[in-house]
């Protein structure tokens, strides 16, 4: 599949270079691994840093690039050109708020971990500054191949589903995830963003060698879309909904057909309801939402997911309360949300968790003045008129903003990867639409 992936690329080609072919490659195979191999993610991360810096020395001097000095004047130019960029320079605020927060953390290994994670906030964004250029169907097939992966992943998880029916039933109905690739949290976004990706391709009219492939490629989407039901993580459900949601909205907007919009919102709204009574998995799901909602209303919900979820947010509010300028440090989160849990909510002191919302946890780490900051790096892609207009740019930041609410989605290695790729990737394609 990869040897042809690449010869499509160079087929498609059409007088671009070859820092074009291979940023696609590494567009792909990040799209790919950041399900399943932290060792590939990693790889191909640091692929846009050479593609960058390569197309970078190549305007510079391209005669001259077995010259070190051809490769410094490059990198010169390419932060000259990053300072420049009022979009992308932004996001970087989200590797410095974490790691000036240093300087109040007196847990540095721990704040040594968090701005680790945090560094492609810094390396990415100048990449995608100097990216080669590419062609709009070049931006499609790094997308299109996503769907399919994701279509492979999920029949091995549906299959493993099958052969293990009650087990993961049983599991499900103590509040443990069905098993997936990596976190169950972030597969379900990433394929959240497979489902309506494949869905815009389909309404793009895009395939890869033959016009027959829209068929299969309508029929992986839905299938994908049964898949988030069956595996039922309620972060990928929420946040596909609420871009299904926006989708139905900007039909209407745009359009005017209101009875064709309100029958889409009508389907929208029974869809949920259908897939309770047809799909066993989720209807367990929705059985242990309710029943650990109402242990934590009783106030005996220590040993269950949900609770534990409820506590981290008071927690970190109180943490946030009593640090409201600066927070307790990056470096210093985990140990003050222990302490804090342990002191005004024992029951729960056995396993505390970190805030399970992505704001609360910059608001308890850094204070104001780190949301503030993060805010600001957040909304600057946004704030471009032609980013916004791009639904797939727009579909994505719904989806990564519902996640927010519940989970601290830019926390980990994948998290940030899914949250940073995509926002630019779409970005990209948002100005190469326009």
């Amino acid at each position: 599949m990869i040897s042809s992936f690449l010869k499509s690329l160079v087929a498609d080609a059409r007088g671009l270079t070859i820092r074009s072919i291979l940023t696609v490659f590494f567009a792909a195979l990040l799209a790919v691994s950041m399900t399943c191999s932290p060792f590939l993610l990693s790889i191909s991360m640091w692929g846009f840093v050479a593609m960058a810096w390569w197309d970078s020395a190549v305007s510079v001097d391209p005669g001259g690039l077995r010259r070190p000095s051809t490769w410094w004047k490059a990198l010169v130019r390419s932060f000259r050109r990053f300072f420049r960029h009022r979009a992308l320079l932004p996001v970087t605020l989200l590797f410095f708020v974490p790691a000036l927060s240093y300087f109040w953390s007196d847990d540095h290994a721990y704040w040594l971990e968090r701005t680790r994670i945090r560094v492609p906030f810094f390396v990415l964004p100048w990449a995608f500054a100097n990216l080669p250029a590419l062609t709009k169907r070049q931006f499609r097939l790094a997308l299109y191949l996503l769907v399919w992966s994701l279509a492979v992943i999920c029949a091995g998880v549906l299959i493993n589903f099958a052969l293990h029916f009650d087990a993961i039933i049983a599991d499900l109905g103590m509040g443990r995830p069905m098993p997936v690739p990596r976190s169950h949290i972030r597969f379900s976004l990433v394929l959240a963003t497979g489902i309506f990706t494949g869905a815009w391709l389909w309404f793009d009219g895009f395939y890869w060698k033959w016009r027959r492939e829209r068929r299969l490629l309508a029929l992986v989407t839905v299938f994908l879309f049964v898949c988030i039901h069956v595996i039922s993580v309620r972060s990928g459900i929420a946040g596909l909904y609420a871009v299904l949601l926006f989708s139905a909205g900007r039909f209407i907007w745009k359009t005017r057909r209101w009875g064709l919009g309100l029958a889409a919102l009508s389907a929208i709204l029974i869809v949920p309801l259908i897939a309770i009574q047809a799909i066993p998995s989720f209807k367990m799901r929705v059985e242990y939402m309710k029943w650990d909602w109402l242990q934590y209303r009783q106030n005996i919900g220590s040993q269950y997911s949900d609770s534990e979820r409820w506590i981290s947010l008071e927690a970190g509010l109180d943490l946030w309360r009593a640090h409201p300028v600066l927070g307790v440090g990056a470096g210093d989160l985990p140990e003050e949300i222990r302490r804090t849990v342990t002191t005004r909510y024992p029951e729960y002191r056995e396993a505390p968790k970190l805030p399970h919302n992505q704001f609360l946890y910059i608001l308890a780490g850094t204070g104001l003045l780190g949301l503030l900051a993060s805010m600001i790096a957040f909304m600057a892609p946004v704030a471009r008129a032609q980013s916004r207009r791009f639904y797939l740019f727009a579909a994505f930041q719904i989806l990564a903003f519902t996640s927010f609410l519940v989970e601290y989605t830019i926390e980990t290695a994948m998290g940030a990867a899914f949250y940073l790729f995509y926002t630019l990737w779409f970005f990209k394609m948002a100005e190469q639409e326009s």
